[in-house]
């Protein structure tokens, strides 16, 4: 029988590298994108065992539209992917609220809507058979160390870390596992569009550090992981018997782990401002 995985965002990025190994595999991919044209053009190169699935994530009718079409072809899923999300940078003070908001309900309040949807089809339907389903929460290192001007996308990740921790925890007595990936910088379009991203703030007491943002962006770019990484850990949460909770995709995840998890906060706080203020050329993580 053929296995069956939901991914949501597949149009690009880390979503599209997944459907792509992940249907060289075998598996029958339900992939969710917003517009109809990235539909068309992923079902020409998934001619078979793909079903697109026309959704914005935060519009849930849609969602729940478009999940009769999931419940009618398949009695099981073997994953949900969580991976749809964007990132809104700028300083916190003077992030408008609409845009927090939507930081949030995209990266965080979608993810939990959106699972409870598919929860039946992975293992908690009173007359559910075989084995239950994954799900695997796309997160980033940035739920785990908190950079400045990141602050909302931090903030929804750090929410996502402990979804995925209660979700583990309550789900257990499906026998449904539960986990985060966690990407540092990863080659994907997310860089080339938060290019220029800063100049709204042009006026605040930010912007001589702001203006650096570009050649930052430029410079994670050159050395970010290819995406295939990512991708070939998501299929390990899927195949292995006993998966971890949590996966680092990162450079040098012991550095990073040095400064998320065990150098004191103030000496964080004091290697992030001259990182900021130098211009060093490197982010924080």
């Amino acid at each position: 029988m053929t296995k069956c995985v939901l991914i949501t965002g597949v149009s690009s990025g880390i979503g599209g590298d997944a459907l792509r190994l992940l249907h060289q595999k075998g598996y029958h991919i339900f992939g969710s994108v917003r517009k109809e044209a990235d539909a068309q053009l992923l079902t020409s190169a998934y001619s078979e065992r793909f079903t697109p699935l026309v959704f914005d994530v935060q519009d849930h009718d849609a969602v729940i539209k478009a999940s009769k079409l999931v419940y009618e072809q398949c009695d099981r899923l073997d994953g949900l992917i969580n991976n749809a999300g964007v990132a809104v940078p700028g300083p916190l003070q003077f992030m408008s609220e609409a845009d927090f908001e939507q930081q949030l309900d995209i990266n965080l309040k979608a993810v939990r809507r959106i699972t409870n949807v598919f929860l039946p089809l992975l293992g908690t339907k009173p007359d559910f058979k075989g084995k239950p389903g994954r799900i695997i929460n796309i997160s980033s290192i940035s739920g785990l160390f908190n950079s400045p001007f990141n602050g909302a996308y931090s903030i929804s990740k750090h929410g996502l870390e402990s979804m995925t921790d209660i979700y583990r925890r309550e789900l257990r007595r499906y026998g449904i596992k539960v986990m985060a990936i966690e990407p540092g910088p990863i080659k994907t379009k997310i860089w080339q569009k938060n290019l220029n991203s800063m100049r709204p703030y042009a006026e605040t007491d930010y912007f001589d550090v702001l203006q650096k943002a570009d050649g930052m962006i430029e410079n994670i770019e050159k050395n970010a992981l290819p995406v295939e990484n990512t991708s070939k850990v998501i299929l390990k949460c899927l195949t292995k018997q006993n998966p971890k909770t949590r996966y680092i995709v990162h450079k040098n995840v012991f550095v990073f782990k040095l400064l998320a998890y065990y150098l004191p906060d103030k000496l964080v706080d004091w290697f992030v401002e001259k990182t900021l203020t130098k211009g060093n050329r490197h982010r924080p993580v």
